[in-house]
Formats: C-alpha cells, sequence, structure tokens
C-alpha cells in the first residue's frame, strides 16, 4: 500500500484552504455579534490565531509521511496533538490572570466556538473524501 497514493482530505492544500475559510466565516460572525464591546476585536483575534495556528501545524505535521506503519500511526497522532493543544494551552492560559481581559471578552467561548467550526469541516471533509473509495481493484480481502 501506497501512503502517498490517498491522502487525509483535509490534510491536503485545499483542505486547509477550506477550514481557514470557515475559521474567517466564524471570526467574522463572532466580532460582528459583539462588536460594541471594546476587547471584542482582541479576543476574535486570539480565538482565530490560536485555531489558524493549530490548523496550520497539523497540517505540516501531516505532510510528513513515514515509511513504517509506526511512523504513520505517530505522524497521525502528531496531527491531532498539534490542532487540539494550542486551543487548550489558550483555554488554560485565559483561566490566568493575564488573560482576565480576553476572557472577560470572550475568547474562551468563541476560542471552543471556532475550535469547533474548524473540527467539524475536519471531520466532513475525511468522510466525505473517502467516501466510496472503496478498495483497489485486484485486491483480495482477508477473512
Amino acid at each position: 500500500m501506497n501512503p502517498d497514493r490517498h491522502p487525509i482530505p483535509a490534510s491536503t492544500f485545499t483542505g486547509v484552504v477550506i477550514q481557514a475559510a470557515v475559521l474567517a466565516m466564524a471570526a467574522a460572525m463572532g466580532w460582528a455579534a459583539g462588536n460594541d464591546q471594546p476587547s471584542r476585536a482582541a479576543a476574535v483575534g486570539f480565538a482565530a490565531a490560536v485555531c489558524l495556528g493549530g490548523v496550520v501545524a497539523g497540517w505540516a505535521a501531516a505532510l510528513w509521511r513515514g515509511s513504517t506503519p509506526a511512523a504513520r500511526v505517530t505522524a497521525a497522532l502528531a496531527v491531532v496533538a498539534l490542532r487540539i493543544f494550542p486551543a487548550l494551552v489558550a483555554l488554560g492560559w485565559l483561566q490566568t490572570p493575564a488573560g482576565f481581559r480576553l476572557r472577560e471578552a470572550g475568547a474562551g467561548g468563541m476560542l471552543v466556538a471556532f475550535y469547533l467550526a474548524v473540527l467539524a469541516v475536519d471531520v466532513f471533509l475525511n468522510i466525505m473524501g473517502t467516501r466510496g473509495s472503496g478498495s483497489a481493484a485486484g485486491s483480495k480481502r482477508a477473512n
């Protein structure tokens, strides 16, 4: 089996662009929903930057193709870790006194909402991208 033959759809360049576009739309809606608050722009920018950083880091990790099954599993786990850990660390930081201003502006809720929007697109791309792929011609199924 060739690992480069069928890349993970959400980790392709097109998949990352789609995720970034959905993130931009979510950020625009988050900003428009409360633009009367003084720190809202900073909170939206913070949440969007954290989520975009996770998407790009996950995409960069997905570009590495391991030559062994263990290396491919490690790469897949690295993609997941690099997508979720920036958001988790940012949520933790928002609970400190240093993150008080952004927390009060709603950055925590926006961070969760933006992450979930990007995650939904990721799942959708992966389900739709692998739909109907079936087995390769001439392959034999093991019982």
